[in-house]
């Protein structure tokens, strides 16, 4: 096909109805490049015979190199659908296919998301031998999402004849399995959306029904409303299914064969066959003119007769296919090979029947027969939306800034002319200009000579790829807007940037406003020396008045975007809006930005197009966002009338951190301003400065940290870097176990700044810096007390905290680290109207380390069904579903707490029902976390919320706080509902003016110090895990609190240091646990080298969790769990040793605890005898715990001469 140029594709963006906004979505190595090959060959773009060869979109050299995609990446595509037969009159429409092929690879799953939030439809790829695999399902999870219809295809049919040698009764029953596992992952997350709506609904109905009938009044009418699935779920005869193979070229739709075999069965009508095309439907073996179903058969010809009888699918698809692979390819018999091209009436030169590359001749005969690009463009013409369709459903979420169930699906009826443009796609006129709105999904870097306009041969190029009319008519405009002398007043300035569809036009604050240009006269035509000089001027479109900051850099951000609303156009100046920006709130309007449009481009995979507009409905290219928008965001003509969409669900987080610096020191300068750009041109790294100075970059995995330190030394940053080590979370627990006695907690350094963990020996020579003053004095343990418990005392003597440290139940550690989001809601809640007290502590927290690892837990330890019951219920008593209102997430939260304490050792129901009533104070760290701060009975009376709950927001926010806040933590701003508690508490602090000091007075300093000690464990400074801090008593030993009102803030700065180190040693008198960030590994082996891949797993301290055999396939699929810190180098390794027969899939599991204590030594006579006093065997928990320590320039316990003998040299 002939190449078609740029300024076609320009024509077919202004019709809406006729785009196709499409991504292509897989697991990888399902082959999405490959198909993407054989579309672009229909353009002219490359040779249909190098397609699925040459990879063309994936344009970096490490993606050739390693065969993967890496980066998402565009391409407009022309299609011509013919309409009626070549007899009749045919007719022709002419679609836009904008193109986006995405990775496969875990650790790009940012860039599946952003391809998905571009798109309206996506073809979905499954291998027809690997099946659904984990990325399968992430990547229809995204789809679900976003609200993406997608279109399924089973790929590489070859390999079922060729490799497997399958009939094609096995391939078409191995094909429905296929099918099936992928309907029922939608039917997860349709059952999934629909208990969400059910439950919403449900609240609705209640408050409905307590309105009418009293708040007391059981509930007797409620039904679910029963809703049809059928439209969710991919079906051969619906026409949404393809079978085909990238590599070989060919695909079809059973609605191809039913075209061909409707008249030869004597159906009327194609459309009478299709549904009959798939299932079990027979044809009558005597009259050939008749299709029967199985019972039908049976009863005509026998139960013998019908169980070896072929259904339709098998007899008109599968024989004709597996004839041809037969003759051509298996047995390549010539003869054979002659009647098969007759049959199928297709064209093949001399030259490919006689060519001894037998594979070249099936692709030929395959492509002539089933075009695999004619098939998928017409599914995606008839099957996927327009924008104009997709967007009154997709919208209404994004608009609203949260994603809508698919199980509730309706028609939202749009609230203002904003919404009206955005639901209906409208592109606006010069006469009747739309708001503009548009998203961009994500930010890529460019060199600067691969952009037209940067580049030397531009105009040349340019002036080519234009027609000649083209030309005459961007010079006539030209010339009549210089000649017009609009912009005379401004001597020496070059022509308007404006676009030619708009010869005269104002540009407003944030909106570009059309107006209409009066009517010009005759003029005789232009020579053609003043074309060409006018067309170069108007393709330079460089205006003095405005000049380009980016001009001299190397590296140029490009967003990449889509518009749902109005027309952006080259100059325009527009408002960019992050994610976090909000209308009308004055804290958000640093989010906020206005930018001017320098350049827009059409995404042609490697190369760019320049457009000088776009209308609604179609994907960009923009350049002029760079530092407006980080990674992604909004454009709006109007901030404040213009809705900002919502951020992009993302599947992955990053979680591998390494240091970076240059090795020449000189070279910093470059390095931060490379990674600022990686930053930008990256959705899914994080790059971390460091009060010390030092940069962290943080990726998804290792192979995304491959190519990001790739394009550092390369694009960004052009220096060397030296990398450190992969930084690993951790997480520090404890278990009831007996710990070791000889553990404790002392001050290592005459600045007693760095805490160690010593043994009593060392702790002796060190005994002396104990004795400082300064430090807390911790109270002589009693025997009455109890394990964890711990009094210590504050430096000048005043205030004596007594906590007692203990292990939370595993089922309620679990539990609170699924639901840190539902916890930070309410305590977004409950400190709203205390903005500047106990949200200080973890502002506190936040400066020193910005990383949202609770994030990253939440969104990856799983579903409540996966690790048991944690939240189980009592017998009778139903699971009821999440609330989605705040204000009853409270007690649902408490109630499926207190399940989880049922049975658990050491929680007495007593005590779990004081906790749960009033006891529980705060969660840790960052005030989210799993770990739980307690008062006791007596404690909690003598405190400021005595009757409070923190599960009830409305009680917890109504009472006041501690009247002594703690200085160091306070803003200065106090809430209005804050000042009325305060007043109304003012007769009891005056009357208690001469009285003792309570735990009342430094509520926030005990929650200060039980924050900073689970953000930073004794054990490596790791945040803690699974622990409950109970403060059992306060004593205050001055006088009065007047005698202590001038010294009160040093106070509250001892309190917290106190209760923090409190914490640290109650911590150590139990038995400690490392818990480990864990990789879940999925691999696809042969039995040939299963033995390999379990000796990899094991070396690298690996554990099988799963292992089945495929039915009807010799390949196992073998699920594991691996450390991500043994896991750097695993899946080279693997290949290694397999040879390329086993390639993993590491996914983040979230943490869990490595059952080995840290200070574990020989004890028993058993372990003496077997290990030695030395323990010769590597305490794994051990060495992890010193690695981290000596990272962080922690003390280690290490003896660095082992034997000082000296060793003699023996001479003859």
């Amino acid at each position: 096909m002939p190449v078609v140029q740029p300024s076609k594709l320009a024509q077919l963006q202004k019709n809406i109805d006729n785009i196709r906004n499409v991504c292509v979505l897989a697991h990888v190595d399902h082959g999405k490049t490959t198909l993407s090959d054989a579309l672009l060959a229909t353009n002219g773009i490359i040779s249909s015979k190098l397609a699925g060869k040459i990879r063309y979109l994936d344009s970096r050299e490490d993606e050739q190199e390693r065969g993967i995609t890496m980066e998402s990446s565009g391409i407009s595509l022309y299609y011509q659908l013919v309409k009626g037969s070549a007899e009749s009159s045919a007719e022709s429409e002419e679609y836009l296919v904008n193109l986006i092929d995405s990775p496969g690879h875990v650790d790009f799953a940012s860039e599946v998301a952003s391809a998905a939030r571009l798109s309206d439809g996506a073809l979905v790829l499954v291998d027809a031998v690997e099946g659904v695999c984990t990325q399968t399902v992430s990547v229809l999870r995204q789809a679900w999402v976003e609200n993406v219809h997608p279109i399924l295809f089973l790929n590489k049919i070859d390999r079922l004849i060729v490799e497997w040698r399958m009939t094609p009764s096995e391939a078409y029953v191995h094909m429905q399995q296929l099918i099936e596992q992928v309907n029922a992952v939608l039917a997860g997350f349709w059952e999934g959306d629909r208990l969400t709506e059910d439950s919403r609904k449900l609240e609705e109905a209640k408050e409905r029904w307590r309105e009418t009938h009293g708040e007391d009044a059981p509930m007797t009418e409620w039904y679910l409303e029963e809703k049809d699935d059928s439209h969710i779920y991919f079906s051969p005869e619906q026409g949404n299914v393809l079978f085909g193979s990238a590599i070989d070229g060919w695909a079809f739709r059973v609605n191809h064969f039913a075209h061909i075999f409707a008249e030869k069965l004597g159906l009327p009508s194609p459309a009478k066959l299709q549904p009959l095309m798939w299932g079990e439907y027979f044809i009558d073996p005597k009259t050939k003119q008749r299709v029967l179903t199985r019972k039908q058969y049976t009863k005509l010809y026998g139960a013998s007769k019908a169980a070896v009888a072929l259904p339709l699918f098998v007899q008109l698809c599968l024989v004709p296919l597996w004839q041809v692979y037969e003759s051509v390819l298996i047995d390549h018999d010539q003869e054979k090979i002659d009647k098969v091209i007759a049959a199928l009436g297709i064209k093949v030169l001399p030259r490919d029947r006689k060519g001894k590359d037998h594979r070249a001749l099936l692709t030929v005969v395959m492509r002539g027969w089933l075009p695999l690009a004619q098939t998928c463009m017409v599914a995606i013409v008839e099957k996927l939306p327009s924008p104009a369709a997709a967007q009154p459903l997709r919208l209404p979420p994004l608009v609203n800034g949260e994603v809508k169930s698919q199980a509730d699906k309706k028609t939202t009826v749009p609230r203002n002319d904003v919404e009206r443009a955005l639901f209906s796609c409208k592109a606006g006129s010069s006469a009747e200009a739309a708001p503009l709105v548009a998203y961009i999904g994500k930010i890529i870097s460019i060199p600067k000579e691969s952009l037209p306009e940067f580049s030397s041969g531009k105009s040349k190029s340019e002036r080519t790829a234009m027609s000649a009319d083209e030309m005459r008519a961007l010079g006539r405009d030209a010339l009549r807007r210089e000649l017009a002398g609009n912009r005379e007043s401004a001597a020496g300035t070059p022509l308007s940037v404006l676009s030619p569809a708009e010869p005269s036009s104002c540009i407003a604050s944030g909106v570009s406003t059309p107006m209409p240009c009066a009517d010009s006269v005759d003029r005789p035509s232009p020579s053609s020396e003043s074309l060409v000089s006018a067309v170069n001027e108007k393709l330079s479109l460089q205006d003095d008045s405005d000049p380009d900051p980016e001009a001299n850099e190397d590296e140029l951000l490009v967003g990449f975007g889509r518009i749902y609303s109005g027309t952006i156009r080259v100059g325009d100046r527009i408002w960019a809006m992050q994610p976090k920006f909000k209308a009308g709130n004055a804290r958000t309007q640093s989010y906020l930005k206005q930018v001017t449009v320098r350049a827009l481009y059409m995404m042609m995979g490697r190369e760019f197009v320049r457009l000088q507009e776009v209308p609604a409905g179609n994907v960009f290219g923009i350049r002029g966002v760079a530092g407006a928008i980080l990674k992604s965001g909004t454009l709006a003509s109007d901030p404040q009338q213009c809705p900002n969409l919502a951020a992009i669900h993302s599947e992955t987080h990053p979680i591998v951190r390494v240091a970076l610096e240059p090795i020449n020191p000189q070279d910093i300068a470059k390095l931060v301003r490379g990674l600022e750009l990686l930053n930008q041109a990256d959705p899914c790294v994080q790059v971390i400065s460091q009060a010390t100075g030092e940069q962290v970059l943080v990726t998804a995995g290792e192979l995304h940290l491959e190519r990001c330190l790739k394009d550092l030394r390369e694009r960004f940053a052009k220096c060397e870097i030296h990398v450190s080590e992969p930084i690993v979370p951790y997480r520090e627990g404890i278990v009831r176990q007996s710990g070791q006695p000889n553990v404790s907690l002392g001050e290592v350094g005459a600045s007693g700044k760095l805490l160690a963990i010593i043994s009593k020996a060392a702790q002796a020579i060190a005994g002396d810096l104990e004795d400082s003053s300064e430090e807390p004095k911790a109270s002589k343990a009693s025997d009455s007390q109890s394990r964890g418990e711990v009094s210590m005392t504050t430096a000048n003597g005043l205030v004596t905290v007594t906590v007692q440290v203990e292990p939370l139940p595993e089922k309620t550690t679990r539990f609170l680290q699924r639901h840190e989001d539902d916890i930070d809601r309410i305590v977004k809640v409950t400190s709203s109207q205390r903005r500047g007290r106990l949200v200080a502590a973890s502002d506190a927290l936040a400066d020193d380390e910005d990383e949202p690892e609770s994030a990253v837990v939440a969104a990856n330890i799983g579903s409540d069904a996966e690790d048991g019951d944690d939240g189980e219920c009592s017998a009778g008593e139903a699971r009821v579903a999440k609330p989605s209102k705040t204000s009853e997430l409270g007690p649902w939260l408490q109630n499926r707490l207190r399940a989880t304490f049922r049975r658990a050792r050491g929680w007495e129901p007593l005590r779990v029902e004081h906790a749960m009533a009033n006891g529980i104070r705060s969660f840790g760290p960052r005030r989210v976390g799993s770990n739980v701060l307690i008062y006791s009975k007596t404690m909690a009376e003598q405190s400021s919320r005595a009757h409070a709950s923190w599960f009830q927001p409305q009680i917890h926010s109504s009472m006041g706080a501690s009247t002594e806040a703690t200085p160091m933590l306070s803003s200065g701003e106090e809430s209005g509902s804050e000042e009325k508690a305060e007043d109304a508490l003012v007769a009891s602090e005056d009357s208690r003016a001469d009285s003792q000091l309570t735990i009342r007075d430094f509520e926030e300093s005990i929650n200060t110090g039980f924050q900073l000690a689970t953000q930073s464990g004794p054990l490596c400074f790791e945040p803690m895990t699974g622990v409950a801090v109970t403060v059992k008593n306060f004593v205050y030993h001055g006088r009065s609190s007047a005698d202590s009102a001038a010294g009160s803030s040093v106070l509250s700065g001892q309190i917290i240091t106190t209760v923090r180190d409190a914490i640290r040693t109650g911590y150590l008198q139990w038995s400690p646990r490392l818990h480990l960030a864990m990789y879940t590994c999925d691999i696809q082996a042969t039995s040939e080298v299963l033995g390999k891949v379990h000796a990899v797993i094991s070396r690298r301290r690996g554990r099988v969790l799963s292992e089945e055999m495929r039915e009807g396939t010799p390949y196992f699929s073998i699920k594991a769990a691996i450390p991500i810190v043994e896991s750097f180098g695993f899946a080279d390794e693997i290949r290694k040793r397999t040879s390329g027969a086993a390639i993993p899939l590491l996914i983040f599991r979230g943490f869990e605890p490595l059952d080995t204590d840290p200070f574990w030594v020989p004890s028993t006579e058993e372990e003496l005898e077997d290990l030695g006093e030395k323990a010769d065997r590597d305490n794994v928990a051990k060495k992890y715990m010193e690695k981290v320590r000596k990272r962080k320039g922690l003390f280690v316990e290490r003896k660095i001469v082992e034997h000082a003998e000296k060793q003699r040299t023996l001479k003859k």
